[in-house]
């Protein structure tokens, strides 16, 4: 095919593509926003001052933190019933729905992670610090929304599914390779901006944060510090800690 015949090809099916580019988008907020209030409970547990729950925090944590998404993710396809009946009604679980549960998993245990210091810096009267929260957190958005394209495999009508559509579709080998760099090029063009906006509001939040510990003598330590060992006064990072990707 000619480049022509290339450009034609993408731009014909570019409206199909963006709507799968949308359920991407509306699966990673569902995924947020069930995983992020989890995470949350999660590192308030961790940071009360009762051993027991404090310790089931740490325990839920880790299951969490280590859980397989893409094991999960056909799990959840496989053992949760597309549709049942409650008082008569009948509740559908879309497939998008099933992978939001799976993501939220590794949510969980990320926001848990990060929220953690971020309660202690607050405690402590430490905002600037705290605040770096706000950057990991959408920092781990935006891996979310990349390894939503993993739900093609289970039926989510997403832009990478629609990327194997398209190629079926017009039935030639030429196109593949051109039409899954247009789908890449719809996750770069959303991430990017937003991932560098975010590095330059950590970069800022850094500075004050560096500033008030300079102005109290240093007693903190320096930032990055995990949540273990004196991690009560650990500055959260949009840096992913192993063990949470996705």
């Amino acid at each position: 095919m000619t480049a022509a015949e290339i450009a034609d090809v993408l731009w014909t099916w570019t409206p199909y593509m963006a709507a799968g580019f949308v359920w991407n988008i509306v699966l990673s907020v569902a995924t947020m926003a069930i995983g992020t209030p989890i995470g949350l409970l999660l590192a308030f547990m961790r940071a009360s001052p009762r051993r027991r729950i404090s310790r089931s925090g740490e325990l839920a944590t880790g299951l969490a933190r280590n859980v397989p998404t893409f094991v999960m993710l056909f799990y959840l396809a496989y053992v949760l019933p597309p549709e049942f009946t409650v008082l008569g009604q009948t509740v559908t679980i879309a497939p998008w729905l099933k992978a939001s549960l799976a993501l939220a998993i590794a949510v969980a245990g990320f926001v848990s992670d990060n929220a953690l210091p971020a309660i202690r810096h607050l405690r402590a009267h430490d905002t600037p610090a705290a605040l770096l929260f706000v950057p990991a957190w959408t920092n781990y958005f935006l891996i979310i929304v990349m390894a939503s394209s993993t739900a093609s495999v289970i039926g989510v009508p997403e832009i990478v599914q629609r990327a194997n559509t398209v190629v079926g579709a017009v039935g030639n080998v030429d196109v593949m390779l051109w039409v899954y760099l247009y789908a890449m090029a719809w996750f770069f063009a959303a991430c990017w901006p937003l991932a560098r906006a975010m590095h330059i509001v950590r970069r800022r939040l850094k500075r004050h944060a560096d500033a008030r510990q300079s102005r109290i003598g240093g007693d903190a330590p320096a930032a990055g510090e995990g949540p273990g060992g004196n991690g009560a006064h650990a500055t959260p990072t949009s840096t992913v800690p192993a063990g949470h990707a996705p």
